[in-house]
């Protein structure tokens, strides 16, 4: 599984300090696609390999400025609300030199209801399947998808999202799976299915649109199981 996010820190309460980070299981995989990321972004960021993840972490704030300024208009953002929220609420503390006082003061008249951002609360939008959807859903599956071959012989395809139930209902969708959507105890929501039918659509899809990750070592396993057990059947 991976983890990418937009943090808005302090320092000693006096200070804001700001970061953007993706961070991945440590597979060498992983850190040849985390290098091509930073280098289609011209080498910004730090790339930190450590025991048991790697981590690409952009700290410096003319550099967020170009990250954010590059990916805040991208539809597909939109999916994640609270997360560009975030970028949003980050790009104008950066650009205003908002104190750590100024910004509580803000996220405390957030947390009653008053909102005083100089900019609209992002919303939720429909999911439109395009080509752009298809590159994005493949991105977002490095790190939120699974494919799994069981001891039994059974295979599952999972993919899954903390808060954000649109992506899940929209891929659910994508993929015409059956089978409903789950919600665990730490508000997460996660589709599987089994099916062989839905597996090798999904199997079609993976082969068009690249993984370039560890994921994809997984997903070569699964793709060779589902595929004999379909010329068995």
């Amino acid at each position: 599984m991976g983890d990418g996010s937009f943090q808005i820190n302090h320092w000693k309460k006096k200070y804001n300090q700001y970061r953007i980070c993706i961070k991945l299981k440590n597979k060498t995989d992983n850190i040849l696609m985390l290098k091509k990321i930073r280098n289609h972004h011209e080498g910004i960021g730090t790339l930190i390999v450590r025991k048991n993840y790697v981590l690409w972490a952009i700290n410096h704030k003319k550099d967020l400025k170009c990250f954010l300024n590059e990916i805040l208009d991208n539809k597909f953002l939109n999916l994640k609300p609270l997360m560009k929220e975030k970028g949003l609420k980050m790009i104008y503390c950066i650009n205003n030199n908002i104190s750590y006082s100024e910004y509580r003061y803000l996220i405390e008249k957030e947390k009653k209801g008053e909102w005083l951002w100089p900019f609209n609360k992002p919303k939720k939008t429909k999911v439109i399947f395009d080509e752009g959807w298809n590159h994005w859903l493949a991105g977002f599956s490095e790190a939120e998808s699974c494919f799994c071959v069981r001891l039994n012989g059974n295979q599952s395809y999972s993919i899954s999202q903390k808060d954000d139930l649109i992506i899940i209902e929209s891929i659910k969708e994508f993929f015409d799976l059956p089978n409903k959507i789950l919600k665990k105890k730490c508000g997460t929501y996660v589709i599987e299915t089994y099916n062989v039918k839905c597996c090798v659509n999904i199997i079609n899809f993976f082969d068009k649109y690249k993984l370039l990750g560890d994921k994809l070592n997984s997903f070569h396993v699964f793709k060779k199981h589902v595929l004999n057990k379909q010329q068995q059947s």
